[in-house]
């Protein structure tokens, strides 16, 4: 999903003078729960980063039972999660309040001086990164003829037993035996497995396993969220970056499918919308990117992925970055309309990092890509 299924309430809420509602849920490995009022701290989310999710949360403890006694203590880096949740409080006293992620505790800082209460900080990051720390202790093997997302829950299984899935459906399998020596990243297998499907994979605010195909812009009626300048408009300001780095504007992959007697394929995506700015017949020319994939069988395959990897790589030539009001409802990946006239920028883009600010001071930041202009 792109953006959460916030309310309408909500979003027409946050587009005027509103109350913030912010909290983190702490959660010990035994179940034991404790609500922390945040004083301060943030979510951010990058979609091309190894963790996607990261949090940082500052709390005062003036009544001394938040301040870790030692390794047994609620707050310590030992399984303990934290659910930060942010929304607003509505004038009749009710609250609307959307998940941010869920998160393993990493490192926890007191800080105590001399007057108040002590400082509490804490650090925390999505459940790839315990994926990513669980590495494989003894050689492990897929066996030929398993199915790719059934090798990708098996890898993760190994960490967390009992997971959620919003995941594809694929007939797609090895087709030969698939080893991962001692040593090797279980996240960065899985990541790869999933590309091969011409799929992103991560852990979205519900702590589910997402496995799907990055959004294509192009395919959407209308964007997720506005940003049209005006009297409602909740954009602070912005700025853009045109660059050709990293520049890709094709895919040639290469499926070599070891354990079989079939020939190698090929199959080449380029960017073919002759009013985009890479678009390889024009004068940008042609920059492709060359994979190769020992999961993929067929032509078909083959262009398939290539067409979906395409997508991850098309619109970087033209980035923005805006300030604004804080939206709670982002997911990286979702697709909004920025309309400023007197910086001629008039488009759709994809969302490829944010953040959420816990407190009420704070404001967001997006990092957009664009792809088209709108109704183009």
């Amino acid at each position: 999903m792109a953006v959460q299924r916030a309310s309408a309430r909500l979003l027409a809420e946050i587009r005027g003078s509103h109350q913030i509602y912010s909290y983190v849920d702490v959660i010990s490995p035994t179940q034991e729960r404790m609500r922390l009022p945040a004083i301060g701290g943030e979510v951010s989310c990058d979609r091309t980063a190894a963790v996607r999710r990261t949090c940082k949360a500052s709390c005062v403890d003036p009544s001394g039972l938040l301040t870790p006694s030692g390794p047994g203590s609620l707050l310590t880096p030992y399984g303990t999660e934290l659910r930060p949740y942010r929304g607003v409080r509505y004038s009749d006293g009710t609250t609307d309040v959307l998940p941010l992620g869920v998160f393993r505790l990493a490192k926890v800082s007191v800080s105590d001086g001399t007057g108040g209460s002590p400082d509490i900080q804490l650090d925390a990051y999505d459940l790839s990164r315990t994926v990513a720390r669980d590495k494989f202790i003894s050689p492990y093997v897929i066996a030929e003829n398993t199915n790719v997302i059934d090798a990708i829950k098996s890898i993760l299984e190994r960490t967390f037993p009992d997971l959620s899935y919003d995941a594809i459906s694929t007939t797609r399998t090895t087709t030969a035996p698939r080893l991962y020596d001692v040593g090797d990243d279980p996240w960065e297998a899985v990541t790869e497995l999933a590309q091969s499907l011409g799929c992103d994979i991560y852990f979205d605010v519900e702590g589910w396993v997402v496995i799907a195909p990055p959004v294509d812009i192009d395919a959407l009626p209308s964007p997720d969220f506005q940003y049209i300048e005006g009297e409602q408009c909740t954009m602070l300001d912005l700025s853009r970056v045109f660059t050709d780095e990293p520049g890709f504007n094709g895919v040639v992959l290469t499926g070599e499918s070891p354990g079989d007697e079939l020939p190698p394929v090929r199959a080449v995506a380029w960017d073919e919308e002759p009013t985009s700015a890479t678009y390889h017949l024009g004068p940008y020319g042609e920059v492709p990117q060359f994979i190769t994939d020992q999961l993929i069988k067929t032509t078909e395959e083959a262009q398939a992925t290539a067409d979906q990897l395409l997508r991850n790589l098309l619109g970087f030539s033209a980035q923005l970055s805006i300030t604004g009001i804080v939206n709670p409802a982002y997911e990286a990946g979702a697709v909004i309309e920025v309309v400023r006239e007197r910086s001629h920028v008039s488009g759709l883009y994809a969302v490829d990092a944010f953040n959420v600010p816990l407190d009420a001071k704070g404001t967001q930041s997006l990092t957009l890509r664009q792809k088209r202009t709108a109704g183009g």
